[in-house]
């Protein structure tokens, strides 16, 4: 297991962005970062249940959120944070609550009893901006600013209490912290404005309050020191970064989230400076960039070690599966400007979970199915692939990783064909059989035309009193299976394998009661359904079938027929599933139109019917939307891709399969 794991490593190349980090006692799984984004949403200050969805959906296990800066003052705004915070930690999120105070970037309206708003000038904010009013705001008295400092540490407090992991300052963009930090604001003749360390006292004095409240490893700051937001900017602004990150080192908090000098704005190309560097090197812990990065500028700013994080904003809200997205290097969504701010009508908890159904187009594939007692959340089905990795027909450590990968949760994967007993292995070979003997068969006809890479040695017809054995060979490798820890068996009844050879007149010439009628040629297969039904219970049992399928010589003169006899009588055992492979298989990239032949076999069945034969993502869909089929079981695309039912669900680009390592045998891995 050793070794699987670290093949596990070696073999799946990952991006910077999709590394782990550790930030201070958080373990991150990965690096990319959900940016507090103000959206106008919370009403009398009050975030809204529809938060719940907002953060949960972005929440990823080991990956961390920053909310917005909401108001968090008051006893009811903490218990309505609640809900939120649980359901991000539910989904392994850490999550840090963004903390702030606008100064001038307000007005009347929304201050008590309509007083101006405070800063650290009394100068307004002169140019007009799209919607928005400024009212020219109060300059603080000098004794007044330690209540602010005070309302900053009562609201990390209450940020604690709301069971977020941390808060961070918000110390950027033109609002308080920032009006006193930059000298084209900060006009103050006190101890808080003049020289640099005199305007930067006020945000220092308020971080200093805060750790000694909560901890250092719980706080962040936001910083933009280049950016001139809200007409904030400043003479030096590399000086005032440098000054900041220097004094915030003293404090030891967790992370300095830096935002760029200029944030991409539409799809303007925007090639990224290095003037955050010195504020990079000169700042102890982790480092936080931020400002409009795509996936490539991302990944390259984590490569070149310019940070050890990268907040996303608008890509973010666009992709709530961001991380994943990016994982699969999956086509983004839009985001849409006119809805930044757009406010949605207050809703409560039942009405938010109506519109998580009814507001989120889901695929057919995508949607959930009861298969007996089986819950499925989707309906893309892992199909049975020999792989001929098994050595001594005993399955390698190998196939956990093969596996595992292929599995999500209420998925259902089938596992590839396992030999009932010591004759049953090939491809039909004496070489295979034990003491070099034939092959068994129906039939003593061997297969006459030859098969790349295959030799067949010609078979020796079953005895009528050996087909029992068989019979109770199905039945105990049914046994074991289960044993083996397995949900169920699906028999394989396809593809020219012994039941077929059984099953089709091209091949079955026999003239005792296993030969010659549709009745004697299906015998067999339904004397082992019979056996494996009694022995395990009729809901762990599937089967295989391919009644229109040539393969290896085992055609049928009339297979629609056959079919049908063969699900009518299957619904006498009511049997989990039949799993039916369409008359023509995808080869390559052939466009194969799929007929309806399997239609009256379909409408015949009484329970779960799968359909299987080179579908892709939109055949896939439309055999579910138009009901041919309740399951679709991919075989190549999912061998490619095996996180298929994620890639279906993104429309994500698909991994090309490589038929050159179908059967290329791997190296025996150990379990040492």
């Amino acid at each position: 297991m050793n070794q699987l794991q670290e093949r596990m490593v070696t073999e799946t190349p990952t991006l910077p962005l999709l590394t782990p980090y550790k930030m201070g006692k958080y373990k991150l799984s990965h690096r990319i970062v959900l940016a507090p984004l103000t959206r106008q949403r919370s009403y009398d200050n009050v975030p809204q249940p529809h938060a719940v969805l907002y953060y949960s959906q972005r929440a990823t296990k080991g990956g961390l959120l920053i909310a917005e800066a909401t108001g968090i003052w008051t006893k009811e705004q903490v218990e309505a944070w609640k809900p939120i915070v649980d359901a991000v930690h539910a989904k392994g999120g850490i999550f840090f609550c963004q903390i702030w105070h606008v100064g001038r970037v307000s007005n009347s309206g929304f201050q008590p009893d309509g007083q101006a708003p405070v800063s650290s000038t009394d100068k307004p904010i002169s140019s007009p901006v799209e919607g928005m009013e400024f009212t020219p705001p109060r300059r603080l008295r000098t004794d007044e600013i330690p209540q602010i400092v005070d309302d900053f540490r009562i609201a990390a407090r209450n940020a604690i209490e709301a069971g977020f992991d941390g808060v961070e300052i918000h110390g950027a963009h033109g609002y308080l912290i920032d009006q006193f930090m930059k000298d084209q604001v900060n006009d103050r003749t006190d101890q808080y404005g003049g020289s640099l360390e005199n305007r930067c006292r006020f945000s220092l004095e308020i971080v200093e309050a805060i750790v000694n409240e909560i901890g250092s490893d719980k706080v962040g700051i936001r910083l933009s020191p280049h950016v001139n937001y809200m007409e904030s900017g400043d003479s030096d602004p590399e000086a005032l970064g440098l000054y900041m990150v220097k004094s915030l080192n003293k404090y030891s908090i967790a992370y300095c989230h830096m935002v760029e000098p200029r944030m991409k704005i539409g799809t303007e190309n925007i090639k990224f400076s290095e003037s955050l560097l010195p504020m990079r090197k000169a700042f102890n812990n982790t480092f936080i960039v931020a400002g409009g990065y795509d996936r490539e500028d991302g990944n390259k700013a984590i490569k070149e070690n310019r940070g050890d994080l990268v907040a996303y904003g608008r890509l973010f809200l666009a992709n709530p599966d961001l991380p994943r997205r990016f994982e699969l290097d999956a086509p983004l969504n839009k985001y849409n400007r006119e809805t930044f701010y757009t406010h949605d009508p207050v809703v409560g908890m039942n009405q938010l979970q109506e519109r998580m159904v009814t507001e989120t187009p889901t695929l057919p594939l995508l949607t959930p199915y009861k298969m007996g007692k089986y819950k499925l959340s989707h309906r893309i089905v892992l199909a049975p692939l020999s792989r001929q990795r098994s050595y001594d027909n005993v399955p390698q450590p190998h196939a956990v990783l093969y596996y595992s990968q292929r599995a999500t949760k209420g998925g259902l994967l089938i596992a590839e064909a396992t030999g009932v007993s010591d004759t049953a292995q090939g491809v039909s070979n004496s070489g295979f059989q034990p003491d070099g003997q034939a092959p068994v068969s129906s039939t003593d006809k061997p297969i006459s035309s030859p098969v790349e890479g295959m030799e067949f040695t010609p078979p020796r017809r079953l005895r009528t009193d050996e087909i029992p054995q068989i019979v109770d060979d199905f039945r105990i490798a049914a046994r074991n299976a289960i044993e083996a820890g397995f949900d169920g068996v699906e028999i394989h009844g396809a593809h020219g394998i012994l039941i077929d050879q059984f099953m089709k007149d091209q091949v079955n010439d026999r003239t005792d009661q296993y030969g010659g009628s549709l009745e004697n040629r299906c015998r067999f297969s339904l004397e082992i359904v019979e056996a494996i039904v009694n022995e395990i219970g009729s809901d762990k049992v599937g089967i295989r079938l391919s009644p229109h399928v040539n393969y290896m010589e085992s055609g049928d003169s009339d297979p629609e027929a056959l079919g049908l006899y063969m699900v009518k009588s299957l619904n006498k055992y009511s049997i989990a599933y039949c799993h039916m492979v369409e008359p023509r298989m995808k080869i390559g990239a052939e466009n194969t139109k799929f007929s309806e032949s399997l239609l009256p076999m379909r409408k015949a069945f009484n329970n779960t019917f799968i359909v299987a034969g080179g579908y892709d993502r939109e055949d896939g869909n439309k055999a579910i939307k138009e009901n041919r089929g309740d399951l679709v079981a991919y075989g190549r695309l999912f061998l490619a891709n095996p996180d298929l039912p994620r890639r279906f669900e993104l429309d994500a680009p698909l991994n090309k399969y490589n038929r050159e390592t179908f059967y290329t045998h791997d190296p025996v891995v150990g379990d040492d």
